[in-house]
This record gives C-alpha cells, sequence and structure tokens, in this order.
C-alpha cells in the first residue's frame, strides 16, 4: 500500500515539474502558457520497441482503468483526429502497454464514459487536458509515459469542419505571448466570419518550438483568426487568448493553392467574462 502511494506521489510530483518547467516566462500580468515537453525514460524492451506507463487521475493520482493511450507522428490533426497507434484498455492499475516503431510521438489518453475507444469526448470522460506530452521511442526499448487525466467539464471547443491532411491551401503563422516569445503547444483557429463566437472552422497544427502553426484549407477564402490553449469550453479569465489584428479582428484572404505566410497573433490573458458551459462562445 505504501508502495503504491509512493509511485502515484512521485509520479505527479514528476508530472508537476515538468509542466512547471515548462511554462514561458512572460512579465508581470502576463499569460503564462504551457507548452510541449518531451518525457519519458527507457527500460529494456527485450525485443519490444514501443511505450509502457500508467494513467492516473491528475487531481488523485488514482489510477485509471479503462482508458485508451493514443499515439500520433504529428499533430496535423491537432490529437483530436484518429490516431496511428492505440493502446488496448488500460487495466485495473492503470498499466498500457503498446508497441510502436522508434520515432518521435505525441501521446495522448482518454476514458469515454461509453466505453468506446474513438468518438467525440463528452463532458464527464476523461483526458490529458495539456496535451502536449511528446516521447521518443528507441529501438530496442520501451520509453516509460505516465499521463495524468482530468475530467472533460464542457464539450470540446474545436473545429466544425475538419481537414485532418496537409493541402495546398492555407496559412502560416507564429504565435507569441507579450513578451514576444514563442508559444509551443497552442492553435490558431480560423472562422469564416468576423463574430467568432461560435465553434472554429477549421484549427491548426499545434504549434511547435518556434510557435509556428499551419491551418490548412480545403479552398481558398476570407477569414479571422484567432488562438488559444485548451481545446475545449471557453477560455478562463487569465488563460491565454489572442486575435489577430487586436481587439477588432483582421480578416485574413486565402488564395486556393496559395499559403498566405507571416500571420503572427500575440497571446494576453483573457479578460472576459466566463460562463461555465458555453463552449460555442469564445468569449
Amino acid at each position: 500500500m505504501h508502495d503504491r502511494l509512493f509511485f502515484r506521489l512521485a509520479v505527479m510530483t514528476a508530472f508537476a515539474l515538468v509542466l512547471a518547467a515548462c511554462q514561458t516566462a512572460a512579465p508581470q500580468g502576463a499569460a503564462q502558457l504551457e507548452c510541449a515537453q518531451w518525457v519519458g525514460s527507457y527500460v529494456d524492451g527485450q525485443g519490444h520497441t514501443g511505450l509502457q506507463g500508467q494513467v492516473v487521475l491528475k487531481e488523485t493520482g488514482a489510477p485509471l482503468a479503462g482508458a485508451f493511450v493514443n499515439v500520433y507522428p504529428d499533430t496535423i490533426s491537432n490529437l483530436l483526429g484518429p490516431s496511428q497507434f492505440i493502446s488496448s484498455p488500460t487495466d485495473e492499475q492503470g498499466r498500457y502497454r503498446i508497441e510502436v516503431p522508434s520515432g518521435a510521438y505525441y501521446v495522448v489518453a482518454r476514458k469515454r464514459l461509453s466505453g468506446q475507444a474513438t468518438g467525440p469526448l463528452e463532458p464527464g470522460d476523461f483526458y490529458s487536458e495539456h496535451q502536449r506530452i511528446m516521447v521518443r521511442v528507441e529501438t530496442g526499448k520501451l520509453a516509460q509515459v505516465d499521463l495524468p487525466v482530468a475530467v472533460m467539464k464542457a464539450p470540446m471547443f474545436f473545429k466544425s469542419r475538419v481537414v485532418d491532411r496537409e493541402t495546398t491551401t492555407g496559412i502560416r503563422g507564429v504565435l507569441v505571448d507579450q513578451a514576444g516569445k514563442p508559444v509551443m503547444g497552442g492553435f490558431a483557429m480560423a472562422y469564416a466570419d468576423p463574430e467568432m463566437k461560435r465553434l472554429p472552422d477549421f484549427a491548426s497544427t499545434l504549434s511547435d518550438g518556434d510557435g509556428h502553426f499551419t491551418i490548412y484549407l480545403p479552398e481558398g477564402g476570407t477569414y479571422f483568426l484567432a488562438a488559444r490553449i485548451h481545446a475545449w469550453d471557453m477560455p478562463l479569465p487569465g488563460e491565454p487568448y489572442g486575435k489577430f489584428g487586436g481587439s477588432a479582428a483582421t480578416p485574413v484572404t486565402v488564395a486556393t493553392d496559395r499559403f498566405v505566410e507571416d500571420i503572427r497573433i500575440e497571446m494576453a490573458p483573457f479578460t472576459g467574462q466566463y460562463q461555465p458551459g458555453k463552449s460555442k462562445r469564445p468569449f
């Protein structure tokens, strides 16, 4: 019993240190931004290559049975579409093991109350909320990746139309904080109208270490852009949020088979009024 408790505390402490180390320095009063972080230690795979670990509840450290671990090679689907690899359900101790080829991956844990391995997430489901755990898998080794999950309190706030592949049309740019430093692990959203108080029409890949993002579009058009960190509910006060063009969003016109380049979106603490459950209203 004491050994299990110590292990859970160690897991939660390690993740707290990872996320704390991952915050971007910003001036006083500016947003503190979560970003992607490499994690994982290794054990001898004894002829196997892949991942193993434990899914636990972020709040208590208790193991979560029946969760699925999704492994993505890239962020084109923003880690919300079908993954390239998916584990079997975690056991009673929340443990999983999945074989994948060597390479770099994003890792996400989910448990739907429906018991289904795939499909939209709903309030009450479990999700590794930061979405930004990355691991490098080495041949002949098992990377140890433990995943804390939180309960979804509101529907996913995300794109209403899905483009989960690379196209020849889109928007490229960078997300920065108020100090001008790049924001890693955020995403940009594209709306077809300036109201921007609904599900976005399209969303970007997660921004990389330099803050760069790409929004892939099926065709050209005029769009209004915003940026967020989380993919559900409306922003909480103080949560990083920004619009291209500032408070009066500036339209961006995209030609079919072309990319608009060098879009810069500054993210600052959200100052609007939070309304729980208003997931279709970003502010």
